[in-house]
């Protein structure tokens, strides 16, 4: 988590703060639940496939920059806070921000006569988030995937 940078959304303003991967997924965990203490109930955090270790490492950042509250000191349930939940949507927004820009990238590859079937495919891993640009634009020259994200 970094940057002390807002964003006014007409609303309220929301500190621009850079998630990690953890981060980001024990605030959507958060956000459709809470959760308890990672000491009190690590079975709950392994069914999320959350490490429970690592979460106790993120905990402390997460409670001093207000995103997540514990009730009933060091054991207690663990819940989004409202800053929280705004810091999380923002995050989920530049995610598919990036994944529509591109997806909208990869409409000049498949404008330069790529076959329809491995564009199809392509475009759908694309837009799910399964593949990078780099690795779809791979895909619609070779059929095969390259790169090295997620395949």
């Amino acid at each position: 988590m970094t940057g002390p940078a807002a964003r006014h959304t007409g609303v309220m303003l929301v500190p621009t703060i850079q998630l990690s991967p953890l981060q980001q997924h024990l605030l959507r965990e958060l956000d459709l639940c809470d959760l308890p203490a990672p000491e009190r109930s690590p079975e709950s955090y392994a069914a999320r496939d959350l490490d429970t270790a690592e979460v106790r490492d993120a905990l402390p950042t997460l409670l001093w920059a207000g995103l997540v509250e514990q009730r009933g000191g060091d054991r207690g349930a663990l819940r989004l806070t409202p800053l929280g939940a705004a810091v999380l949507r923002e995050a989920e927004c530049d995610e598919l921000t990036a994944r529509l820009s591109a997806v909208a990238s990869f409409a000049d590859t498949v404008s330069r006569g790529a076959a329809p079937r491995l564009a199809g495919h392509a475009l759908k891993r694309l837009a799910e988030g399964t593949w990078t640009l780099e690795q779809a634009q791979s895909y619609v020259r070779t059929g095969e995937a390259g790169g090295t994200g997620p395949s």
